[in-house]
């Protein structure tokens, strides 16, 4: 606040005269003894002397005190009705009449408000206690003031202040200039290898906006999902004028590459090597590669690639293509059977993210599937062929953190429509949803953790509940690579790997995350799904039931995950993974 222009100065001029006054008044207040004898309240006409005199905490019948007179009248002063205050000693019963002369505030005729262009002026208005036609009480008006901040304040807008405050006692008017705070400048600090575009393109702010807090948080969140960062953090610096300033986001990056390799042998496939390489920053520039190549007595590989801006546009564009040969062993009418799954082929997948938590898009798929029996039997669905396929995707996520969420929505919904005019050896559709909801339990306030233990409230409140609900069906009975597989990691823990197989599939999912250190979660979760053959009807009832514990790693390649999982026969399975299950 630069200026309160309601006279005050006068309050430290009248201790001076004050003080003189008690020089040339000590000799007579020693010789009658200096009583007070009357008490008397003059010049008020609005304001209750009744009011008033409750302030006085001298007495009739006290020895005279100056400091306990001047702390009455700064009492008086305090309850923000007056512009001057005057006192007056007069002889009276032997002793002093001790006389209070009060000149009141105009009264309040009009109230201009200027700078505010996030709040209407009637808004502004519509908070205060002070209104037209009232005497002004400065105290009245600091506690609106304190108001109209903490208004400001709610909406996000915290560097808003009260620039001017001026009340002319003569004309009655109260001006109250307003300075909310523009960013002049956005600066990025911190990007070695990150192209300063790639930030920036997530920052919706523009400069000469107002400075809101709760834009910016969502600026820093989306710079720090983007998965280049280990932290992400701001600081304001002045601008060029009083009620500018400059914005900084500071990154710390981290490293987003990972290499590996090995090789080794086997009696089934003799000698082998693999290597896989993976960059989720390519070059700086925001892109993604992965590439996976394995040599033996078959070459298999794997390619992605993944543009998340195409053409300077919010506009994303993957494409990947692979030949990859994949295990399984199983029972075939009761024989223990043992076959591999061959599958080559690409996607395309491009499509457009909003700004408003929606993602649209549009995969189209093109791939040939083989088997191999090693050992045993074939399953009696195994069909080879093409398939060609297109899927529209619907994503919205308001998840805080696309890594750890502690509370927001993450859905999808989409439905893949496989041969028609696409061709190819199956003609099938599959419709598909995942619904997930991450909840908070900050539940415990600041009083709670006075009176309560404090270490476990504060584990309670910054622990995490994670829901999820998926389900699928397919239009027919599926193709052996195209059905539901349900069980193990990913689904229904406590259940072997693709246990229940079918043309329908309902999994529902719970866990409590907790903090056990800076580094370390604890998991409790339960699990339920099934999978269904196609007209089979659907019951809860059949859903299998699992339960366990786990662990969270933080590492810097992200998460490390270890869960436990009892399934209905109490035996259990270990599983280990990057990443939470969702």
């Amino acid at each position: 606040m630069k200026a309160i222009k309601i006279k005050r100065n006068f309050f430290i001029f009248f201790t001076l005269l004050f003080s003189l006054f008690f020089l040339f008044s000590s000799f007579c207040l020693a010789q009658n003894n200096g009583k007070i004898t009357a008490i008397v309240v003059r010049g008020n006409e609005f304001v209750d002397t009744k009011l008033i005199v409750s302030q006085i905490t001298s007495n009739i019948g006290d020895l005279f005190s100056k400091e306990k007179v001047q702390a009455d009248m700064q009492a008086i002063f305090d309850l923000g009705y007056f512009q001057d205050i005057q006192i007056k000693l007069e002889p009276f019963r032997d002793g002093y009449k001790v006389i209070f002369a009060v000149k009141e505030n105009a009264f309040l005729k009009e109230i201009i408000v200027e700078g505010s262009t996030i709040l209407s002026e009637q808004e502004i208005k519509d908070i205060m206690v002070l209104k037209p036609g009232q005497i002004l009480s400065q105290e009245i008006l600091k506690n609106d003031l304190d108001r109209i901040s903490q208004l400001y304040k709610d909406k996000g807008l915290i560097l808003a202040q009260m620039e001017q405050i001026d009340f002319n006692q003569n004309t009655g008017v109260l001006s109250i200039k307003l300075a909310e705070g523009k960013i002049e400048e956005i600066k990025i600090t911190g990007n070695e290898k990150t192209v300063e575009r790639v930030i920036r393109r997530e920052i919706e702010i523009e400069t000469g906006q107002i400075f809101d807090f709760n834009i910016v948080k969502e600026a820093l969140q989306d710079i720090y999902n983007l998965g280049f960062f280990e932290d992400v953090t701001m600081k304001l610096e002045p601008g060029s004028e009083g009620d500018l300033i400059v914005l900084v986001i500071d990154v710390v990056e981290k490293s987003t590459g990972l290499f590996g390799g090995g090789g080794g042998y086997t009696s089934g496939e003799g000698l082998f090597a693999y290597v896989s390489i993976e960059e989720a920053n390519l070059f700086g520039r925001g892109q993604s590669i992965k590439a996976e190549l394995e040599i033996g007595t078959r070459t298999t590989y794997s390619l992605s690639f993944y543009e998340p801006w195409l053409g300077n546009t919010p506009t994303f564009l993957g494409l990947s293509v692979y030949d990859m040969v994949y295990g399984k062993e199983e029972k075939v009418n009761n024989i223990d059977s043992e076959y591999e799954i061959s599958s080559t082929g690409g996607v395309l997948r491009f499509g457009r993210e909003f700004k408003n938590q929606i993602q649209v898009g549009l995969e189209l798929k093109s791939e040939n599937t083989s088997y191999n029996l090693i050992s045993g039997e074939l399953p009696g669905d195994t069909q080879e062929g093409w398939t060609n396929s297109v899927k529209p995707i619907l994503v919205y996520d308001t998840r805080d953190d696309k890594f750890d969420p502690t509370e927001g929505w993450y859905h999808t919904i989409s439905i893949e429509s496989a041969g028609g005019i696409l061709k190819g050896d199956y003609d099938y559709r599959k419709y598909d949803v995942d619904l997930r909801a991450y909840l908070s339990t900050d539940i415990f306030d600041e009083e709670d953790l006075k009176t309560q233990d404090s270490k476990l409230v504060n584990t309670i409140n910054e622990g995490v509940i994670a829901l999820r609900a998926i389900g699928g069906f397919g239009n027919k009975d599926l193709p052996s690579f195209a059905k539901y597989e349900i069980g193990g990691l990913g689904t229904v823990r406590g259940y072997d790997y693709e246990e229940f197989v079918g043309d329908t599939s309902l999994v529902f999912n719970i866990e409590y995350r907790f903090p056990l250190s800076d580094n370390l979660q604890g998991v409790v979760f339960a699990d339920w799904g099934n999978a269904w053959d196609f007209g089979e009807s659907i019951s809860i009832s059949d859903l299998k039931f699992g339960k366990g514990v786990g662990i969270r790693f933080d590492t810097p390649i992200g998460p490390i995950r270890i869960d436990y999982g009892f399934g209905e026969d109490i035996e259990g399975q270990a599983y280990f993974s990057i990443g939470h299950a969702f």
